[in-house]
């Protein structure tokens, strides 16, 4: 009982560690591509921009193919594999964008980054059928926080590699991470077993047949997966915005201002994760934690919109990350619980391809708003929010986790 107790936390930790040094190693370089591309021959900042803007179309495009495909094919052949060959792609990928000479082969590039990566989703799965039900929760939690650490600090440590050895050689560690890696979950991380094999049915519970079901999108699955949507759509239209709003607030202090927001906020998405989302999950249950974070998001919005100056601004904007963080693993563990175990790598996949279209319809957004007013947008999001919040509370139904026999 011990030993079987061991191996439930080892490997979700074994995952756990894999996705955050996998993120933090791709975000040694994806946000110094513009600097690249102006170094390659990109005419100036604006060319540098348009270029990263297709690029990463391109990437959504790439991931709204791919995702399902993979996300299908994971529940045949195992979560596993699938993990490993996401993470044997981006390692090659990130070789080949080391080798770059013009700036339109980015297109390519990320291209092939959306269709054949994709290893956070493939994680997730992964860690979900893991481990018992009853402990999906937790594993979920562990994970997604994974995934916002290394975007907090990958980008810190990318800023020294491409100071120090420059944005060539600084993928190239970015590759070795990645290598290093797949070689860690490939040793440590023991295969899933899928279909109607003995294996498969002494992993299910609840009388579960271990046969892979006709996949179905469920009210909930769906809800869930909207939500998945709306939290990657705000991330990314805060990534893009922050900037520009900052500098309409105070033109001389913008560069040093938009520096200390991502810091704040990349600390208080970890925090919003790790200890927030991990604690509410277990007072609140999933469907109050999230109407109560996208209610206060909301309120965290209508305040950037209320916000004339630059301390008021960076506070409304480190309280929003901090619960947008928040949503993530309730929002991730929504997902899992409701869809039949033998498809959980397809439900995954589906939340890719929505996180693909968030790619698109954030950065968007905030072009828009640029030429507008960031304002009324602020106040229009805000509301949405707490719509969003009504509608959760109202429709979302609490997953039913029956326990776990042990072993």
């Amino acid at each position: 009982m011990q030993w079987a107790a061991f191996e439930r936390n080892r490997i979700p930790a074994i995952i756990t560690l894999a996705t955050a040094t996998g993120t933090t190693a791709v975000y040694f370089w994806y946000p110094f591509l513009p600097l690249f591309l102006i170094e390659i021959g990109a005419g100036s900042e604006a060319d540098a921009a348009f270029w990263v803007a297709a690029a990463v179309v391109s990437q959504g495009v790439g991931r709204l193919i791919g995702g399902p495909l993979w996300g299908s094919l994971s529940d045949r052949l195992g979560r596993k594999k699938m993990f490993i060959r996401a993470l044997i792609s981006v390692a090659i990928i990130t070789a080949l964008l080391g080798m770059l000479q013009h700036p339109w082969q980015l297109m390519v590039l990320l291209f092939m980054h959306g269709m054949f990566s994709g290893f956070n989703p493939a994680a997730i799965a992964l860690a979900s059928v893991s481990v018992p039900e009853s402990r999906v929760r937790t594993a979920v939690n562990m994970v997604s926080g994974a995934q916002y650490i290394g975007m907090a600090i990958g980008p810190a440590f990318g800023a020294l590699l491409n100071v120090v050895i420059g944005f060539r050689w600084a993928t190239v560690i970015s590759g070795i991470c990645m290598v290093i890696v797949t070689y860690l979950v490939h040793r440590m991380v023991p295969a899933d077993s899928v279909g109607n094999t003995p294996e498969a049915n002494a992993q299910q519970e609840g009388g579960s047949t271990g046969r892979i079901v006709a996949f179905r999108i469920s009210l909930q699955l769906a809800l869930a997966m909207f939500v998945y949507f709306i939290i990657f759509s705000l991330t990314n239209f805060r990534a893009l915005s922050t900037s520009v709003a900052l500098h309409k607030l105070d033109v001389a202090q913008a560069i040093a201002s938009t520096g200390i927001a991502f810091s704040l906020v990349g600390v208080a998405s970890c925090l919003g994760v790790l200890m927030v989302s991990a604690g509410a999950m277990r007072r609140l249950g999933l469907r109050a934690l999230l109407a109560g974070a996208s209610a206060l998001t909301g309120l965290a919005y209508l305040g950037l919109a209320v916000s004339d100056t630059v301390p008021l601004f960076v506070i409304a904007l480190t309280l929003g990350g901090l619960l947008n963080a928040a949503m993530f693993p309730p929002t991730n563990t929504l997902i899992a619980l409701h869809s039949d175990k033998s498809r959980r790598g397809t439900a995954f996949g589906l939340a890719s391809s929505a996180q693909a279209l968030a790619f698109v319809c954030g950065p968007v957004t905030a072009a828009v708003l640029a030429a507008t007013s960031f304002t009324v947008g602020f106040v229009v999001i805000g509301g949405a929010m707490i719509l969003l919040a009504v509608m959760i509370g109202v429709l979302v139904r609490e997953p039913v986790v029956r326990a776990s026999t042990p072993p």
